[in-house]
C-alpha cells in the first residue's frame, strides 16, 4: 500500500518539481481519500498510507510556495468507480455499514470540486457535507488559502467536533454489534 499509494506519489512529483521551480509555477495534486483523515475498521493498511499524503503536501508546500507552486491534497468520499465495486465484494461487514453513513458520489461530481480545487490553489479539497466537515477537524497545521477558510475552521470546529463524536460513537457501535454477532453465529455453530 505504501509502495503505490505513498511512492506513487513521491516519484512522480520528484520528475516533475526541477521544471517546476525553473518556471516559478505550478500545481501538484495528491489524492488521498476520507480514509486518510480518519482512521476506520477494514483500513488498518490503506488508512495509513494516504494519511502519509498529506504530511507529504504539508511539508512540499511550505518548501515550493516560494516558486509559486501549490499543493492540493483531495479527500475523496467514495465514488462510484469499477474500484469501489469490487472493493465492496471482500469489504468487512463493519466497513460497510462505517462507508454507507457518507453515501456513494458520482465521479463527475467528485472530479469537478478536485479541479476547481488546484485550479484555484487550494490546499485542501472536499466533496459534500461529510468531507466538508472532516476537513475542518483534520486542518491542524495545514496550510489555509484564505483567511476566511480559517475562520471558519476556528468557527465550525466545536460543533464539528460534537457531531464527529456522534458518528464516532455510531462506528464504535457498528464494530460492537458486529462482533457479537460474529461470537453468537460461532457458538451457535458449536452446538450443531
Amino acid at each position: 500500500m505504501m509502495e503505490l499509494n505513498y511512492l506513487g506519489s513521491v516519484y512522480p512529483t520528484r520528475a516533475v518539481i526541477t521544471t517546476m521551480k525553473e518556471r516559478r509555477m505550478g500545481r501538484i495534486m495528491f489524492v488521498s481519500s476520507q480514509a486518510g483523515q480518519i482512521g476506520l475498521f477494514g483500513y488498518t493498511a490503506y488508512s495509513p498510507s494516504k494519511f502519509a499524503l498529506r504530511g507529504l503536501a504539508e511539508a512540499l508546500q511550505m518548501e515550493i510556495k516560494p516558486y509559486n507552486i501549490y499543493v492540493t491534497v483531495a479527500f475523496p468520499p467514495d465514488t462510484d468507480t469499477p474500484l469501489l465495486a469490487e472493493e465492496n465484494k471482500s469489504k468487512p461487514l463493519e466497513t460497510k455499514l462505517i462507508s454507507e453513513t457518507s453515501g456513494v458520489w458520482q465521479p463527475d461530481q467528485v472530479a469537478k470540486v478536485l479541479v476547481k480545487d488546484v485550479v484555484q490553489g487550494n490546499f485542501n479539497s472536499s466533496v459534500g457535507p461529510d468531507g466538508y466537515m472532516l476537513s475542518a477537524l483534520t486542518c491542524g497545521m495545514s496550510p489555509v488559502t484564505s483567511i476566511t477558510e480559517g475562520l471558519q475552521q476556528i468557527v465550525t470546529m466545536g460543533l464539528f467536533r460534537t457531531i464527529a463524536l456522534f458518528y464516532l460513537g455510531s462506528f464504535d457501535s457498528i464494530v460492537r454489534r458486529c462482533m457479537i454477532q460474529r461470537e453468537q453465529s460461532k457458538a451457535a455453530d458449536k452446538r450443531e
